[in-house]
């Protein structure tokens, strides 16, 4: 069982971002994480970690491309349990600045969205 889940995430382009959720389980579970629903198997853009049922996932310099729906599957004699989260990742230094400033990711989306539209061709 998920004893903390995943969470849905905003990342930076270029800045690693990493997912986190917990396992418990007995027999100890083997733990999966896929994209999309396709498992993520020698990829050197992710590097995996378990340690003592804290599971993470770190995605190195992402790119809007590694938006998705990212899952762990814990997997045991006994059952399967899986959890997803959304990650989006956000590029361009104006959503980053706002970003640090401490603006909700959400606001940041509906200006950017607003310049880009009174703006098309700066963007």
């Amino acid at each position: 069982m998920f004893t903390q889940p995943l969470v849905n995430t905003y990342a930076i382009a270029g800045y690693n971002a990493t997912l986190n959720c917990s396992v418990r389980g007995n027999p100890k579970p083997k733990i999966t994480w896929m994209k999309n629903k396709v498992a993520i198997v020698d990829d050197p853009r992710y590097r995996m970690f378990s340690n003592q049922g804290v599971c993470t996932l770190e995605i190195r310099k992402p790119s809007p491309y590694d938006g998705g729906t990212y899952c762990c599957k814990a997997v045991n004699d006994l059952g399967t349990v899986e959890i997803e989260c959304k990650l989006e990742v956000k590029g361009g230094l104006s959503f980053c600045r706002l970003l640090l400033q401490g603006v909700p990711p959400n606001i940041i989306d509906s200006y950017l969205r607003d310049l880009q539209s009174s703006n098309p061709e700066e963007y």
